[in-house]
This record gives C-alpha cells, structure tokens and sequence, in this order.
C-alpha cells in the first residue's frame, strides 16, 4: 500500500518555513520514530519524524520550497509483517495459479537465496546482482536494498580492477547507474513542467563585442553568466509579466528580481537564487553568484539560497553552445538561455565586420506572456548588451 504523508497541522510553525535537509533518500527504509527530513522557519529548524514504517517512495517537497500545513511530504509504501511474507512451496502449483510478480515497493518474497524485499530484488535485478550469491543482513536474514547497494560497489570495483590478458576480449555488459537524490527530485520537477506549462521559445541575437572589450580591459571584470544575469534584471523591471507569478486566474507582479541561475554539481544541476538582482551593483553581484555557485557544489546551500526565485538564468555559452532552449521550471513564468559569444560577420554602417554575438534564448509561459511581451523583452536584453555601460 501506498500512503501520502503530509506536514501534520500539529507541528508548531509559524509564519514561513521551507524544507531544509531531507535525511532519507528514496529507497531507503524508514522506521517509526526516525527523523526523514528538518523544516526551517525564521526562528528554528524542525525534526518531522515518522509515525509509520516503510520504504521512501517518492518525495514531494524539494529542499528550499515553502511549505505549509497539510501539504503532501512524502509517499512511503508499507513494509508488510513477517507474516504476509510470499513463500514460494506455498504458491498454488497449477498451471492456472499463475505467477507473482515482485513490483518495486510491494512486499517480500522469498529466493533460492532466501527471503528479499521485493525493492532489493528490484535493484538487484535491474544492476545484474546474483541474489543467490547474496547474505541479508536485514530482520531474519532477509536482503534487503543496502545488501544489494554493497555488491553493487563490489561488482563495480572489480570491473574497474586491471584484468589479465585473455585470447579473446570478454564481452561487455551495460551498467544502471541511480539517480542522485538532487536528480530524482529534478526528474519530477521537469515531468511536471513539461506536463503543465504550455512553453515557447524566441530567440535573437545581440551584438556583445562592446561588452567583450569591456571584460577585456579589466582584470577584475566578473563572469559572463553575472553580467547577463544583471542585463536582464535591468530589462526585466520594465516587464514585469516575465518575472510575475501565475495564479490561475490572475497573476501576482512581484517587487524584485530574484533570479535562479543553473549550477553544474556533481550532485546534478542545482538553481541557487540572486535575490534582488536590479539592485545590487556588478562587482557584488559577480562574487555573490561564484560563492552561490562553489556552496552548490559543495551541497552546502541553505534554504534561503534555494527561495523565492521568480525568473531563471542559464548559460552554456562556456561549452561552446551556441544556442538552446531552457526550460520553464515549475512556478515561473519565464527563463533566458544564453549562448557562445563567437566571432561572426556582420554589416555595420555598410561595411562588413568581424562582430561578436550572442545569441539569447527566452522561454515563457504562454499563460502569462504573450509573444510581443517577450519580443519586448528580448529587444531591451539586446539593447542594453550592445549600449549599455557597465
């Protein structure tokens, strides 16, 4: 059985709190009494501890999102008794009895090994783990998810070991690697983005040598990525419909800037938050955004770094990508692409030029922003690019 566990109206909160560290990943087992994640308020961070046991199936608030009274924490599926056990000699013989199979979350069944939870032998299963060749250590001896994590760490390291030479080469075999749990979360935010956010993209290019000049004169000049993001928040207050928030049947305009921007970590890509971007200057903006982005590797963020964001930045122009799509994410209304900065020929005052260009990609949620608000938008971008003075 699956069960929904929500934040109970008992736990003492008072005004805003967001979900700080989740002390559980999906697929663990979790037992009554253990804490599974903390919530932060103004004043102090919460133990939310659970009142049942089973196995984490599925996480609904992300770290740093708001939560209240009643909203859905986590999914766990139940851990049956010792006596709900499937025991195979006990399983009808005849053809017509048909078979059972394990689903990942439902209950133990038995092995040649002896008893698995239905999950272990899930992941065992899907990573090529011999359960037979397997000693539980859970209850009874039963093999439970952690048994079969430690032979996939043995397996992977004797795969890595140097292999004497052979007359023929040993065939290969194709290897499952699981989700971090900043992946899995973000594998439920996309689905949900691509699902309920009807999304189009316009992109133009802005003629960015005034800026690489610029850079290149200055030897304490910040980042590309810090530089754009403080161009769109100055384009952004005139166009206050791309970093609004869509209610339904209205729109809430919002009083800053609070700008996402995408992080690489090996943890997976994490949107730490600039909080009023058009008001901080360019120098403490650019090392703002290098410590944001170094405690995201770090995965030291806090809840306040992971908050409020109400528009979204993302850069691959370093890995020489010209132009893409970024994705909306689930409660904004816009995001802006940013491409290379490369060399290209264009006419200007009917001569032909080596320029530099970037190429700017925005994302909007049809709902709230027509195509002649983004266009808007983009023109401004591109103006303040190729005029402005930093």
């Amino acid at each position: 059985m699956r069960y929904e566990i929500t934040l109970s109206a008992s736990i003492p909160i008072q005004g805003r709190a967001t979900v700080g560290r989740w002390r559980k990943e999906i697929g663990d087992l979790i037992r009554k009494g253990e804490v599974v994640l903390t919530i932060e308020t103004r004043t102090t961070v919460l133990e939310i501890e659970s009142e049942s046991e089973g196995i984490l199936a599925e996480i609904f608030q992300e770290t740093g999102e708001e939560v209240k009274s009643g909203a859905i924490l986590w999914v766990i599926e139940d851990k049956l008794p010792e006596t709900a056990w499937v025991i195979e000699d006990e399983l009808p013989k005849s053809a017509e009895a048909g078979e059972e199979v394990a689903e990942p979350g439902s209950a133990e069944s038995e092995s040649a090994g002896g008893k698995i939870s239905a999950r272990a032998r899930w992941l065992a299963e899907a990573s090529g783990v011999d359960t037979n060749r397997l000693k539980g250590s859970g209850p009874g001896g039963r093999t439970i998810v952690g048994d079969v994590e430690e032979a996939i760490a043995r397996q992977r390291t004797e795969d890595q070991a140097p292999k004497p030479e052979v007359a023929a080469a040993a065939p290969t075999t194709t290897k499952q690697v699981t989700l971090t749990p900043t992946e899995q979360v973000w594998v439920q935010r996309m689905s949900q983005a691509h699902r309920d956010i009807p999304q189009y993209n316009m992109t133009m290019v802005a003629d960015a040598t005034r800026l690489v000049a610029w850079r290149a004169a200055r030897r304490d000049a910040p980042s590309i990525t810090a530089i754009m993001a403080k161009l769109c928040a100055d384009a952004l207050v005139d166009h206050p419909r791309l970093f609004g928030t869509f209610l339904g049947r209205s729109w809430r305009e919002n009083p800053a800037v609070n700008m996402a921007v995408a992080v690489d970590t090996p943890l997976g890509m994490m949107w730490p938050v600039m909080h009023d971007v058009k008001n901080q200057p360019l120098a403490k903006l650019g090392a703002n955004l290098v410590t944001l982005a170094q405690r995201a590797r770090d995965g030291a963020l806090t809840a306040h770094d992971l908050a409020d964001a109400n528009f979204s930045l993302t850069n691959l122009g370093m890995f020489g990508v010209e132009s893409f799509n970024g994705l909306v994410l689930p409660g904004l209304a816009g995001v802006l692409a940013i491409g290379a900065i490369q060399q290209e020929p264009r006419i200007v005052s009917g001569n032909m030029e080596a320029r530099h260009v970037v190429r700017l990609t925005l994302g909007c949620d049809r709902r709230i922003i027509e195509g002649a608000v983004g266009a808007r938008f983009l023109a401004r971008a591109k103006e303040l690019i190729e005029r402005s003075n930093l």
